[in-house]
């Protein structure tokens, strides 16, 4: 009886020290998942993953319960490590942590967003992406007055005036070349424009802004004194756009030759081509009738190529012209924003010149780069694109 009394007390006792050490870890991995949690928030404005949170708490119970093992052989009292009961006061620490360092990442992010004025945004809407993107949203006030951007057709009188005045958020960011990357992606996308150009000041204040449309059609593509004709045409399988071409008629048992020109696009038995104005106005092309395309044995143009690619890209060629005394007089080509292509001095032209080569007063200078590039050329030297 004395012995069974005996066994009893020293299980109590044990049972009592194991729910206080595992209390006491519990208590340990919720400070340390709280205080994660609460600097996590304040730092980055954001909840700290959940895994991190638990992670943290059982780590520093992990680590004080190997340090507990190599110091002594036994656990509690003298209850050796290699025993059942010992794996049972391990578990039952590391689940009691578990949980209360998740209740303690919760605490800390609740404390953290009291603290620092950080406001719940719903889980859907542009608001809530601009937050999970990139922290909390940069408010950024436009300029009254939006212009055009030389060279590209302009947006609609609609959009330039929704825009003028009006207040955007942006993904929060501490370079100046990033805010500009992000302010133009928000208006490309939400307003249906095709190019921005936006110049800040160094507090991220907008001081200029303006806006163009993607170049649509072949009108601007056509070289002077020519003309698109669409016609019913069977083209060579074997050419493609920018080859030049022969139209001829199928009428009759005779062919005769109608045209010289370009082809520039193929849709079906539709068929797009560049002649001259004066053959439209000699010749007028029958919609109902089809005509007959032979492919010239003459070289093909890449400069229809080049035209293709460089409307589709974001870059545009501008001229101007160097005057005497002015900003790019005696300046070195390689310190224009942009690419110069060619400089055209006394009727000689140098196509992509060299970097040292000095920009003398009248020359005439086409440089290729974007909107925001070639706003840097002084506008008292610049000529229409």
């Amino acid at each position: 009886m004395t012995g069974s009394v005996v066994l009893q007390s020293i299980v109590t006792e044990w049972t009592e020290t194991a729910l206080v050490n595992s209390l006491g870890f519990a208590l340990l991995a919720g400070i340390i998942a709280t205080g994660v949690a609460f600097g996590y928030r304040g730092y980055s404005a954001r909840a700290v993953p959940v895994g991190v949170g638990v992670f943290a708490g059982l780590a520093v119970v992990a680590g004080w319960l190997n340090l507990a093992g190599l110091d002594r052989a036994a656990s509690i009292g003298d209850t050796p490590l290699v025993h059942h009961a010992t794996a049972a006061y391990f578990l039952g620490a590391v689940a009691v942590s578990a949980v209360a360092a998740e209740g303690g990442r919760r605490i800390g992010d609740q404390f953290a967003r009291d603290a620092f004025g950080i406001e719940r945004v719903a889980a859907t809407g542009d608001v809530a992406s601009l937050v999970r993107s990139a922290r909390r949203p940069t408010p950024i006030d436009l300029p009254e007055r939006i212009d055009d951007i030389d060279g590209y057709p302009p947006v609609d009188a609609s959009v330039t005036r929704e825009l003028a005045g009006r207040t955007m958020l942006v993904p929060q960011s501490g370079e100046a070349s990033a805010l500009r990357s992000r302010l133009s992606t928000r208006l490309e996308r939400d307003y249906d424009i095709g190019h921005v150009s936006v110049t800040t000041d160094g507090d991220g204040t907008v001081d200029h802004l303006a806006v163009g449309r993607c170049r649509t059609g072949i009108g601007a593509m056509l070289p002077s004194g020519t003309v698109a004709v669409a016609i019913r045409a069977d083209p060579s399988p074997t050419a493609s756009a920018g080859d030049p071409v022969e139209v001829w008629t199928t009428a009759g048992d005779s062919s005769r030759l109608v045209a010289t020109g370009t082809l520039r696009a193929t849709a079906g038995d539709i068929t797009t081509i560049t002649v001259s104005a004066d053959t439209v106005d000699e010749f007028a092309f029958d919609p109902e009738s089809t005509y007959r395309l032979t492919t010239r044995s003459d070289p093909p143009d890449d400069g229809y190529g080049f035209m293709s690619v460089l409307r589709a890209a974001d870059e545009m060629v501008r001229s101007v012209m160097v005057r005497e005394g002015g900003a790019l007089d005696n300046e070195f080509v390689e310190w224009l924003s942009g690419t110069a292509l060619v400089v055209v001095r006394d009727d000689e032209a140098i196509p992509f010149p060299d970097g040292n080569e000095t920009l003398r007063a009248g020359d005439r200078l086409s440089v290729l780069g974007t909107p925001s590039e070639l706003d840097s050329l002084p506008a008292n030297e610049e000529e229409k694109p």
